[in-house]
């Protein structure tokens, strides 16, 4: 598990520490498709997924843009109640692997931005937003750490985000919930 390689590397968290156990997994997918822990509804996984169709229902940009919202705004009140200022990058990875996806107007800051984001560099809970949607889009990947408030977040395939911190599931649960997400739906 890559939470397991992050906090191994580093040598700063007992993977039997409390904080560990409240790890969630963060989705847009409604509980009730799940079987035996597997999703079995059709439905857009990727921002590669703009234009497809799901069950009749084609994905656009505007809709795919209303859930990384959600996702982003999810993460940046769980951070603000876990009274976390920073984050810093651990193990980043560049993809670039939608770059004529839908978003090249959009994407040109992020493309800009991107190859200047470091292991180690330390980054503000208020300016997240663009490391968060360049996770969501596949440009890029890290695991976000703040090791004094036992906290890590990660964007994982098929749009599931991780967040483990000391927060109680119950709260991450409720927060999810109000950006319209699911917590351990599985």
């Amino acid at each position: 598990m890559l939470r397991e390689k992050v906090f191994k590397r580093k040598n700063s968290t007992n993977l039997n520490s409390p904080f560990i156990k409240y790890g969630c997994e963060i989705v847009k997918y409604q509980p009730q498709y799940y079987k035996d822990g597997v999703y079995t509804k059709n439905e857009w996984t990727s921002v590669s997924d703009i234009g497809r169709s799901f069950d009749g229902e084609v994905l656009t940009k505007e809709e795919y843009l209303r859930v990384e919202s959600a996702y982003v705004d999810t993460v940046k009140e769980l951070l603000e109640v876990s009274g976390v200022k920073f984050l810093t990058i651990v193990d980043p990875s560049t993809f670039y692997l939608h770059r004529e996806k839908a978003f090249n107007k959009e994407n040109k800051a992020m493309y800009q931005i991107v190859p200047s984001l470091k292991e180690g560099q330390r980054i503000a809970t208020s300016k997240i937003d663009t490391v968060l949607k360049a996770c969501l889009r596949e440009l890029f990947w890290c695991a976000l750490v703040n090791e004094a408030k036992k906290l890590q977040v990660d964007v994982g395939y098929d749009y599931y985000l991780h967040f483990h911190s000391r927060l109680p599931e119950e709260t991450i649960s409720k927060i999810a919930r109000s950006h319209g997400l699911y917590c351990n739906p599985r």
